[in-house]
């Protein structure tokens, strides 16, 4: 990624508070468009304020710790399950427009940020209107659709060109550990051999995070042991919390992932989430066979209950998993 120095745009708007706040007024308007409101069928819109924030301080190269929960790296992927329309389109941005208008007093700033959106939202749907003429918003453009690119090239399974990509991001640890956890779940060696190497040279990279969760958690959820045992030997916590508060164990995939967890010290019966759920609920859950037999041998217990008094039977009985059922009974 060029290196850019610090970004004015963010002084000028606020810093992250400022992200923030755009984000919020600006939702604040789409709950009340008869238009946009349809595209957002839950309860609030507090998920969807969140994301914004989060990309535009990552976009501005704010906090790492506020950037970091993105759930999207690629604007066109986080788009994709929408139908949007040009009218759609056009509303957003006249909202978009009020909104900065209402809070950016700065005029080339403001300018900036319109010019900004308008070429951003024709991108989304396919095209690319328009021109940013604010240099430092241009280059962060730039660069914002090379991450595109490099999502795009994972899917496409081109992986020599994403290694080549994904070394410009480096410098933008949130942004480089989504990047690494896209490549874990790909399941592809050469992309396997990058995350590997990247985390053999930097060696707290196992303990950061992306949408909440560390790249262990992302490594032990793609059942990459490689990956998973490296950056347990480099000392990073076998029981660090992602944002739901709970633990590499939770995500294993595979009973390899548990023993090598488990072997560094790993709480089996670590309760966490909502619904204070252990790593056996989960592999109940989804009807993982091979990890719960492997949390049992682990220790886990079969009449632990979460926030309901669930157990993990209960679990296993409630999503009908009948393999999962028929080995609890028998534990």
């Amino acid at each position: 990624m060029p290196n850019l120095e610090s970004s004015k745009i963010l002084k000028d708007i606020g810093g992250e508070a400022g992200c923030q706040r755009i984000a919020l007024e600006f939702y604040a308007r789409v709950s009340t468009s008869p238009e946009l409101k349809p595209l957002f069928p839950g309860k609030s819109f507090r998920c969807a304020t969140e994301e914004f924030a989060a990309f535009l301080i990552q976009f501005l190269d704010g906090e790492e710790d506020q950037a970091q929960y993105r759930w999207w790296l690629s604007l066109c992927e986080s788009h994709s399950r929408f139908q949007i329309s040009e009218q759609q389109r056009e509303v957003w941005l006249s909202l978009m427009t009020e909104t900065i208008n209402s809070l950016i007093t700065d005029s080339l700033t403001q300018n900036g940020l319109n010019q900004f959106f308008e070429v951003a939202s024709t991108y989304i749907l396919g095209d690319e209107r328009g021109e940013i003429e604010h240099q430092e918003l241009k280059a962060r453009w730039s660069q914002q659709k090379e991450l595109d690119q490099l999502i795009h090239t994972i899917i496409s399974k081109r992986d020599s060109e994403a290694i080549e990509l994904a070394a410009q991001f480096e410098s933008r640890t949130s942004v480089f550990v989504g990047i690494l956890a896209r490549m874990l779940e790909s399941g592809r060696e050469p992309l396997l051999e990058f995350v590997l190497t990247r985390v053999i040279r930097k060696r707290d990279l196992g303990a950061m995070p992306f949408n909440g969760r560390t790249l262990l958690h992302f490594a032990a959820g793609a059942s990459c042991l490689p990956v998973v045992r490296q950056i347990l030997q480099d000392g990073v916590n076998p029981d660090i919390l992602d944002s739901g508060k709970h633990t590499p164990l939770y995500r294993a995939a595979s009973p390899e992932i548990v023993e090598e967890l488990v072997r560094h010290g790993a709480t089996v019966n670590h309760c966490g989430g909502v619904t204070r759920s252990t790593a056996l609920h989960q592999a109940a859950r989804f009807g993982n066979l091979a990890v719960a037999e492997a949390l049992l041998v682990a220790g886990a217990s079969a009449t632990a209950t979460g926030k309901k008094g669930q157990t993990p039977l209960d679990r296993a009985r409630n999503c009908r998993r009948q393999e999962v059922v028929a080995l609890l009974l028998t534990s």
